[in-house]
């Protein structure tokens, strides 16, 4: 009884809502067969359920009538066997369903029959979440492209649209139909495509700026290998921030598995900022010596000073050919990170681990360094350690002692290189496409500017005052962006913890003793020389060689010495605020939407009315206004539609890229053996009805007349050809890009 008595209280309750206009009858017409469909739809969501085109029958291209049914129509089985896997089925052969056909003198549409019974239960408030009820709006679907673009995840798309709304019952879609948008529509793009869309981007970002740098290796069969582009911007701050580069490979960015390298340098608020993006097949050594020369290229052959990567040996070796006099140094925090897993074999390893890094960080001279390793290995018995041995053979490239008496800019790892890897990680996955990838590093180039521009405004509207009264402290407030004089600040703290003591002096040289109280009972010892006629000061922990910032222990020497003003040389023009750098006033590259010409004419439209309605938000009259504007303006374009509906014109005189773009094939007429009207027809049939006696004259009176008119028509066309060729050279100029000539087994590409 209950069961029962649902599906008649559901199905009477979906008859009795509908209201009698919405119903259809029999000898109901309409104008379109669309407005046919869309009328039967309206009832269906009425009356809870929806409906799909069951069979359209034609005439030639002209459809002659259609059947429309509820979706629940048929029934369909499934090959896959219950017992392995059981699937939902919506079919159970449901008779409901309209018959639409063609009036044939007056061109509308009728229906002929009507079936409203179903076989089913029908309940009008669960028809909104029925597929064919569910649909995104242009706001909506916009919204969603916009978000996807900027990386915000779908669920919180979709949540934004509920908040907005007012709840999840206010909108007509659900959160589903929003990832299926962004699967189907948005990211849809085959492996060919996408190819040839990256290419395009290049050529695009070309377009804009010439300066933009792009090269492509590619394989025998025309696919990417290798690929490196650089935007404008990130040229000219090479000029600025070329001296210390971290380069670093990171993997799942992208579905083809091509590995993404990002050259990274610091700016003078201490901030990454990227130099060249790379996409590699592979990382052997002629992929990274491909690399190497091409980045090389695009920075006018000024290879960097010194050069930060990962513990790579086919790095290494492709960096010693490319650029010998660089200064190259392995990241140390990958090598630490080594640590547990090379030597967690050993007993008391975590001692080992701790030793270990105390070697490394607290040996402030070489010799040193050498006989605090020695001891490290005979203390825990693991002087055969091949893993050790090698690092210690190669330890002028990543023991900081070797290395901080070049400049670094604050760089021992590729963290920097990470820290935009993290970026792209947010974004994309490995089911990304190229085009994706392209675009989300748009992003990050982006955010990078954003974030060097609010700093250079900060820097130039407010001031951080000084935590002492030291006159040297104002020299770097003075000079220094706000970043990095707030470094200068710690030392100036940390000059608290120094205890300066004079060793000798002669000559106005003298050697100085700072020790630094590093905890309550241990105490750093640093030696400290001060050159009172060169005005030099130089601390043995390196850190105003390494890192541009004058250590605590130099500041307490400074002090001692009473110096109110340091040399210049000590103000890096590196970290100064006041240097007017080119690459400020050029933006990064940013790829326009390639979208529908009638999603930038939304967009277009919407932007103008966010000004419009702000202003009539003010007040209720205000509103009003805008209101009945609202519907007179409706009213006309909905006239305007209805009058233009069926055809539309195209001229050349209001014809444009946009209006062409628009344009559609033809429908195809599909026919069925040879067409019984051919060319040539009527003279055939002139010649058959000329007389017997005649004949052979006629036929060669045609004949004459059929190749003058030839003759004619390839004069005309040879004449046509002519002018479009001459009009050709006159029209809009084609922008010509010198790509590089391929010689024989040479699959480059590159601008």
């Amino acid at each position: 009884m209950g069961v029962f008595t649902v599906l008649t209280r559901c199905i009477v309750q979906s008859l009795s809502v509908v209201d009698d206009e919405l119903v259809p009858k029999v000898g109901m017409t309409f104008t379109t067969l669309e407005d046919a469909g869309k009328f039967y739809r309206n009832y269906a969501k009425a009356a809870g359920f929806s409906t799909r085109v069951r069979c359209t029958n034609r005439k030639g291209n002209e459809i002659k009538n259609q059947l429309i049914t509820c979706s629940r129509e048929g029934k369909w089985k499934s090959k896959i066997s219950p017992t392995e896997k059981t699937n939902p089925t919506a079919g159970l052969n449901c008779p409901a369903r309209i018959y639409i056909h063609t009036l044939k003198d007056v061109g509308s549409w009728i229906i002929s029959k009507v079936v409203l019974d179903h076989s089913h239960p029908c309940c009008p408030s669960k028809a909104e979440m029925l597929k064919q009820h569910r649909e995104l709006s242009m706001s909506i679907r916009r919204t969603i492209e916009n978000n996807d673009e900027a990386g915000i995840r779908p669920s919180k798309t979709y949540q934004s649209f509920v908040a907005a709304a007012g709840g999840h019952r206010e909108l007509n879609f659900i959160e589903k139909d929003v990832r299926n948008y962004i699967t189907r529509e948005v990211r849809n793009v085959s492996e060919q495509e996408d190819a040839k869309e990256f290419g395009k981007y290049f050529l695009r970002m070309k377009e804009k700026n010439p300066n933009f740098f792009f090269e492509l290796e590619l394989e025998e069969d025309q696919s990417i290998k290798l690929a490196f582009w650089a935007d404008a911007r990130s040229r000219a701050a090479f000029e600025y921030f070329g001296d210390v580069i971290s380069f670093d490979t990171t993997y799942n960015t992208n579905r083809y598995n091509l590995v993404c390298g990002s050259f990274v340098g610091v700016n003078h608020h201490g901030q990454s900022t990227l130099l060249g993006c790379s996409l590699m097949k592979n990382e052997e050594i002629q992929s990274f010596k491909w690399l190497f020369q091409c980045w090389l290229r695009c920075m006018g052959g000024n290879a960097p000073k010194r050069f930060l990567t990962d513990q790579c040996a086919s790095m290494k070796r492709a960096l010693k050919a490319c650029m010998p006099t660089t200064v190259h140094r392995w990241c140390i925090w990958h090598i630490m990170k080594k640590i547990p897993s090379k030597l967690n074999g050993y007993k008391g390893h975590a001692d080992i681990e701790q030793q270990m890094s105390h070697v490394v960080w607290n040996s402030h001279s070489k010799d040193s360094f050498d006989r605090n390793w020695n001891d490290f290995l005979l203390n825990f018995g693991i002087a055969d350690n091949k893993w050790l041995s090698d690092l210690y053979e190669d330890r002028h490239i990543w023991v900081p002692i070797y290395l901080d008496h070049h400049f670094w800019a604050g760089m021992r790892s590729t963290q920097k290189s990470e820290s935009m890897h993290s970026f792209f990680n947010k974004y994309i996955t490995r089911n990304s496409s190229l085009i994706q990838f392209v675009k989300q590093y748009d992003n990050c180039l982006g955010s990078r500017e954003q974030a060097e521009r609010e700093s250079d405004a900060a820097d130039f509207h407010t001031v951080i005052p000084c935590a002492t009264k030291s006159s040297i402290e104002a020299q770097f407030q003075d000079a220094y962006t706000h970043a990095k004089f707030r470094e200068v600040q710690a030392q100036f703290r940390g000059k608290v913890n120094c205890i300066t003591r004079l060793k000798n002096s002669a000559l106005g040289y003298s050697v100085y003793e700072v020790g630094e109280q590093v905890s309550s009972s241990i105490f750093d010892k640093f030696a400290v020389t001060y050159d009172s006629v060169a005005a030099e000061v130089k601390c043995q922990c390196l850190l105003f060689e390494s890192r541009g910032i004058l250590c605590r222990h130099a500041l307490s020497v400074l002090s001692f010495e009473q110096v109110s003003q340091v040399s210049p040389r000590y103000i890096l023009e590196r970290w100064s605020k006041k240097v007017k750098r080119q690459h400020t006033h050029i933006k990064s590259s940013h790829d326009e939407p390639l979208m529908e010409p009638r999603s930038k004419r939304f967009d277009q439209l919407v932007f103008r009315s966010q000004n419009i309605c702000e202003f009539a938000s003010e007040s209720e009259e205000l509103t009003a206004i805008l209101h009945r504007a609202y519907d007179n303006v409706m009213a006309e374009m909905e006239a305007l539609k209805a009058k233009r509906k069926g055809t539309s014109s195209l001229s050349h005189e209001d014809a444009n890229l946009e209006s062409v773009n628009e344009l559609q094939s033809p429908p195809r007429i599909r026919t069925r053996g040879r067409p019984k009207n051919r060319l040539g027809s009527k003279l055939e049939k002139q010649i058959a009805n000329a007389t017997k006696k005649k004949k052979t004259k006629v036929l060669s009176e045609v004949n004459v007349m059929f190749f003058k008119f030839c003759y004619i028509q390839i004069n005309l066309f040879d004449a046509a050809s002519a002018a479009h060729s001459n009009c050709s050279q006159y029209q809009g100029q084609v922008i010509n890009y010198q790509l590089r000539v391929q010689a024989a087994g040479d699959n480059s590409l590159g601008v």
